[in-house]
């Protein structure tokens, strides 16, 4: 966005390109002169601080990613061999890959040290029938359309965004899920790189 002053015009070039002539007369703008001046760069502030706020969310501070119940994936999906799918069970018929249940985790816990932090209060939501309030780490704008169902369909693995999540102890993220990447992914496996792909 810029602005160059003429004789009796303020001419202001957004973003997107548009330019924009403000009469200012010889020694003011007009009223109306300024309402518009004042809209442009009300909408200008709202958008940087819009971008602002959501470049600068949960997905990109590691101190809110701890999570109600400590949980590593470094020992399921390390140490146990555990596979994805089998705690992520919508992952392959579904857009989000979900989180396992209760009753799932009680599956292998009910048996084990309950004398464990975690493991008490896994078993105190069970008991009292109240679910865990998992923080969820990312989440895309609602004109983003992902699947994990299609990705996983067309052979590509969860450490493909997610990483290594055998060596993290704490809970994986994705990648920056930023546009670029998405499209630098896409252009190297010859995905689809129409807008209407993922935007709808």
């Amino acid at each position: 966005m810029g602005a160059s002053l003429g004789s009796r015009y303020i001419r202001i070039t957004g973003l997107c390109g548009h330019t924009y002539l403000l009469f200012h007369g010889r020694r003011h703008m007009n009223r109306s002169g300024w309402k518009s001046f004042g809209i442009l760069l009300l909408a200008g502030t709202a958008a940087l601080a819009v971008g602002l706020l959501y470049s600068k969310g949960s997905a990109d501070s590691a101190a809110q990613d701890r999570q109600p119940i400590p949980f590593s994936h470094k020992f399921h999906a390390g140490q146990l061999k555990l596979d994805c799918l089998f705690c992520h069970r919508s992952a392959h018929q579904s857009p989000t890959a979900g989180v396992p249940s209760l009753k799932l985790c009680l599956g292998c816990h009910q048996n084990m040290d309950a004398e464990k932090a975690g493991i008490q209060t896994l078993l105190a939501h069970w008991n009292e029938q109240r679910p865990v309030s998992w923080v969820r780490l990312q989440r895309l704008p609602d004109f983003v359309y992902f699947t994990h169902e299609r990705h996983l369909a067309h052979g590509l693995q969860c450490a493909t965004c997610h990483g290594q999540v055998e060596h993290m102890s704490g809970t994986p993220r994705a990648a920056t899920l930023e546009m670029g990447w998405c499209l630098s992914c896409h252009q190297q496996r010859g995905a689809s790189q129409d807008c209407l792909t993922c935007h709808k």
